[in-house]
């Protein structure tokens, strides 16, 4: 796998990773349709996320395009070492989860110290609005997809090659 691949792959983990971040933020925009009065905020809106979904495609679809112009032409040869299609997979998807975990910490750190300061009020009458479990369930299910992505690598490359090819590629 050559260097461009490589870029090729991370533009690609890139682009999902920013697609679902903009995902993440259609809720908030939503929101925007609701309010009264002041509506220049919503064209603004619209249009940063039709971008972000631009530059998603760009990154998804001319991979390797990207990969040659962010990378130095090389005057001399080196050795490289070689890394092989299935092991290239297997450290993508344990950065992604990395990614989605460093995201996940912060929320999850908010949620644990808003939990634990309403238990330290004693307010028996406080009532959690169907958002706020919403996103505390939003960041169970990112800490449980980063630990998926980051620990069971092996068994989501083997199910995605058994996806594809119709057999794991250890077993081929």
């Amino acid at each position: 796998m050559s260097r461009e691949d490589l870029v090729a792959v991370a533009s690609r983990l890139f682009a999902v990773f920013l697609l679902v971040t903009i995902a993440r933020s259609f809720p908030s925009a939503a929101a925007l349709l609701s309010q009264e009065g002041h509506r220049p905020s919503l064209a603004l809106v619209a249009i940063v996320l039709i971008a972000g979904v631009a530059i998603c495609a760009v990154l998804w679809f001319f991979p390797l395009t990207i990969a040659r112009k962010l990378l130095p032409v090389m005057k001399e040869p080196r050795s490289e070492t070689s890394m092989s299609s299935s092991a290239a997979l297997s450290v993508g998807l344990t950065l992604l989860g990395v990614w989605v975990l460093a995201y996940a910490i912060p929320d999850a750190i908010y949620w644990m110290t808003r939990f634990l300061l309403i238990h330290r009020i004693d307010d028996a009458h406080y009532a959690w609005g169907p958002e706020q479990i919403a996103s505390v369930a939003t960041t169970v299910a990112e800490i449980a997809l980063a630990a998926w992505l980051i620990f069971g690598s092996s068994g989501i490359r083997r199910l995605i090659y058994k996806c594809r090819y119709g057999v794991s590629r250890d077993a081929a």
